[in-house]
């Protein structure tokens, strides 16, 4: 079996070539190789003659507050260069694996403390899901052989290079600098650890799971202020934390105050704290 990883070189990119099984041929791309929104380009690399059983995509544009700022942008990557790769897949009969978010929900089943299950509608209350989620519908719309692949607040030992690193080395760091952290304590998700993700959407391909929409995250979930308080206890660092509404921090996208996603479809990850010690193991320790 031949894979194309679409970001290889971001922190899930990383994990899927770490955690590869043996018997697949990864071939790996990044942004300097091509970019999904170059259609020229994506033909070339995905249906220019090569045999590719399966595309993963991890290519996002996912700074959440930029793509409020840059909506174009924030289309042009994940819905028309989506599109792109759809087209592609559909010539050469590819399979495609694409990575999605979270924040496709609203964040309205915070009062039941319901997570929300991959048969749930989408309502996303900010530029970053909306564009994401029309993503989705592309890929449902024009395409037969597809995974989608919902997960959320994803961290790894390569940290994500378009965000400048990962919440626990943010944690990690301005605690060792003896900053102190006043942490939101009233919006809750799942902290998932990509290595884990990675192995999750193996399982997925590997074991040729029915086409259609999956999440794939750890399980349980906790708000980032829970999740900072854990991640220094693993490392060991004690530091001054303090639990803040999320109204002290202003944004300029509004963020779904619940987003815990649940899975009646048979591949979870374990708790997340869990996935957290691993984590601090391969990058602190």
């Amino acid at each position: 079996m031949r894979v194309a990883v679409i970001g290889s070189n971001g922190q899930l990119g990383q994990d899927l070539l770490k955690t590869a099984p043996a018997e697949v041929e990864v071939i790996p791309f990044t942004r300097k190789d091509f970019d999904i929104t170059d259609r020229a380009k994506v033909f070339e690399n995905l249906a220019g003659g090569r045999t590719i059983d399966v595309v993963i995509n991890t290519a996002a544009f996912h700074k959440t507050d930029a793509c409020e700022e840059e909506p174009d942008k924030a289309f042009l990557v994940n819905s028309a260069g989506v599109k792109n790769l759809v087209d592609a897949c559909a010539l050469s009969g590819t399979v495609l694996v694409h990575i999605s978010t979270d924040y496709v929900f609203d964040g309205k089943k915070l009062e039941s403390r319901e997570p929300y299950f991959e048969d749930d509608a989408p309502n996303p209350i900010n530029i970053y899901g909306i564009s994401k989620y029309a993503g989705e519908i592309i890929i449902r719309n024009y395409l037969e052989k597809y995974y989608i692949v919902r997960s959320s607040s994803l961290y790894g030992v390569a940290g994500a290079s378009g965000k400048g690193g990962n919440f626990p080395y943010t944690i990690l760091k301005k605690a060792k600098a003896g900053e102190p952290l006043r942490i939101i304590d009233d919006i809750f998700m799942v902290p998932t650890h990509t290595y884990d993700l990675a192995e999750g959407i193996w399982k997925l391909i590997m074991n040729s799971f029915p086409y259609g929409i999956y999440h794939i995250t750890h399980t349980g979930y906790c708000s980032w202020y829970e999740f900072a308080k854990k991640i220094l206890e693993y490392a060991g660092i004690k530091a001054d934390i303090e639990p803040v509404e999320y109204t002290e921090f202003p944004t300029r996208a509004k963020r779904p105050l619940w987003s815990v996603l649940g899975t009646k479809k048979g591949i979870d990850l374990g708790p997340w704290e869990e996935g957290l010690g691993k984590f601090i193991e391969r990058a602190v320790r």
